[in-house]
């Protein structure tokens, strides 16, 4: 089994929150606080990137060069 989160810099995405017309966010919940659970109770196996400044190539790229890395027993 592959593992693989996309862990953009939560400061990032805050930015690309503020440049749209809609949000995903609401009641209550804030980028920082939705980003802080994943961090702090979810296990570090796989691949964990900084996807915020890289393009889809770039982070299927990473993905695939980091595929052994993913790996999840």
């Amino acid at each position: 089994m592959k593992g693989v989160v996309l862990a953009p810099d939560p400061t990032a995405v805050a930015a690309r929150e503020a440049g749209r017309d809609e949000t995903g966010y609401g009641a209550g919940w804030t980028v920082a606080g939705l980003d802080g659970e994943p961090r702090t109770r979810t296990p570090r196996v796989g691949l964990w990137p900084d996807t915020c400044e890289w393009t889809v190539g770039e982070t299927v790229e990473a993905i695939l060069a980091g595929r052994e890395r993913a790996r999840v027993v």
